[in-house]
């Protein structure tokens, strides 16, 4: 009877409301509002977006992401990326869980990853190894010169998804070819193989493409030591001048051209800074950045050590700091360093301002400066000529330079029966498996390591020629000078006493 009693109308609302109560209450549409037991919920922490779920009682959060790698920014996202999660949290046999791999990998292929974004991707993964700044600029011109040569000779393949193994070979094929040596070959592949090992979630890849690329063998041209003698030729240039001879052209009393042979003198930038840094290389075994950037934090002359952490092994070994004996001729050159310490800029405390300063902008500057010097003061060739560079090479290898006196360091350690693993200690081992090794390495046994080493006998820089007030040997000048800055208040007579009292006890 309630039903003959409505009308068409009123029978016609009702079902619209029905149907309107129906829709509000489907299963979709409460999945979406409260979610399924067991499948997490979403939650958001500043702007990104996490799924939040339990699993054998422990909560556990994961980020959620678009099929690109980029962090889901809205809530839309954040449900679709929550409904692949949530499949795996019901799946319980093993081909569900293929299937359901399966199947993101195939909606990631077909978002795409551009290959003209992958790079922004690569920084973005949570799995990426921090590493240098100067080493991820390598890197990144590494890879940018893979995808010009895809966009120039493949300009079909738009995603990262789309290289395979057969096109990261064309690639490394078309590189040798270019004429590179072995070297910069297998850093190429090593740094492309780095960056698609973090693009294979995000590009959905089944295989890295450069993980079956064959390294070439490497033909290195190590840098040769000095000798004793040859060390002391270097250093005495600092003091008699760095002389060359090199051929002009000049005119004749007849206007004739003719080229004859002159003798020139080389003058290096900053020339006593430079003599200093060449001793801080001599006895610490230190690299070229590691002496142009030298701080006196790094360096305690009361206690005769120095201890710095090399820069370019510093993330393979932690942050391990190599510590060793100030030598006695390196000792005299630190306190001369000493006078230049108000040189540095604000904020600055370098032992050497003006190398540090110059090494910031042009570190290859001090690099050709040693070469110079090595050829004025010893007569050696720096560059070997083409006939002795071993390897594919596009130019000469250099046999001598600024990296020659680290190895003339461990030759010198060698030559005095100083054990492998205490020389290992004193210049900084790179593999970090050997960290512990060295570890155990006491100051002792760095101590009459360099107290073996030979004593070079640096001479003293030539002074201006002004006599100071009262005469004494060169060798306690700067000794003289330190008392002086101790103690302003002092006359010459009681520093006279000071350093005898000193003679006595066996200080100097």
């Amino acid at each position: 009877m309630l039903n003959e009693s409505i009308s068409p109308d009123n029978g016609a609302t009702n079902l619209e409301a029905q149907n309107k109560t129906a829709v509000w209450a489907s299963p979709q549409r409460k999945r979406r509002r409260y979610r399924e037991k067991g499948a997490g919920s979403i939650t958001k922490v500043k702007k990104w977006f996490y799924l939040r779920s339990m699993c054998k009682g422990k909560t556990s959060i994961t980020p959620l992401l678009n099929p690109d790698g980029t962090h889901c920014k809205n809530r839309i996202e954040a449900e679709k990326a929550a409904e692949g999660f949530q499949k795996i949290l019901h799946a319980t046999t093993k081909e569900e869980f293929a299937n359901i791999i399966a199947e993101n990998k195939k909606i990631k292929r077909q978002s795409g990853l551009s290959i003209h974004s992958a790079w922004d991707t690569f920084l973005r993964q949570p799995t990426r190894t921090e590493c240098a700044d100067s080493t991820a600029k390598k890197y990144e011109g590494q890879f940018k010169r893979f995808i010009q040569w895809i966009s120039k000779d493949h300009p079909e393949i738009k995603f990262i998804s789309d290289v395979d193994h057969n096109m990261a070979l064309d690639f490394m094929q078309w590189l040798w070819g270019t004429g590179i040596s072995a070297i910069t070959y297998n850093k190429y592949a090593m740094a492309l193989r780095l960056v698609f090992k973090h693009l294979m979630d995000p590009a959905a890849l089944d295989t890295n493409p450069f993980d079956r690329i064959q390294h070439k063998r490497n033909e290195v041209v190590s840098r040769k030591e000095f000798s004793a003698e040859q060390v002391r030729a270097i250093f005495d240039g600092f003091q008699t001048g760095f002389f060359y001879e090199t051929e002009v052209e000049r005119l004749t009393t007849e206007r004739k051209r003719e080229r004859v042979i002159v003798k020139k003198e080389y003058i290096p930038m900053f020339k006593d800074e430079m003599r200093v840094l060449l001793c801080l290389f001599c006895y610490t075994g230190c690299r070229g950045q590691d002496g142009c950037l030298m701080k006196w934090n790094n360096i305690d002359l009361d206690k005769k050590v120095i201890s710095f952490i090399p820069r370019k092994t510093s993330t393979k070994t932690g942050g391990r700091a190599v510590t060793l004996p100030i030598a006695p001729d390196l000792f005299v050159a630190l306190n001369e360093a000493l006078l230049w310490r108000g040189e540095n800029r604000t904020k600055d405390d370098f032992v050497l301002p003006n190398v540090a300063a110059r090494y910031r902008y042009n570190p290859s500057g001090i690099a050709k400066d040693v070469m110079k010097i090595i050829r004025c003061s010893t007569g050696l060739e720096t560059t070997l000529d083409k006939e002795e560079t071993f390897g594919r090479r596009k130019n000469s290898a250099n046999a001598y330079g600024l990296h020659s006196f680290r190895h003339t360091f461990v030759s010198f350690c060698a030559n005095a029966g100083v054990p492998y693993s205490v020389v290992a200690s004193i210049v900084g081992h790179g593999n970090p498996s050997m960290t512990e090794h060295y570890s155990h390495i006491a100051m002792e046994s760095k101590q009459k390591a360099i107290e073996n080493l030979p004593s070079l006998s640096l001479p003293a820089p030539i002074g201006n020629g002004e006599a100071e007030d009262d005469v004494i040997e060169e060798p306690l000048s700067c000794r003289r000078r330190l008392i002086i800055d101790a103690l302003p208040l002092a006359d010459s007579r009681t520093i006279d006493k000071i350093e005898v009292i000193l003679r006595e006890d066996g200080l100097i």
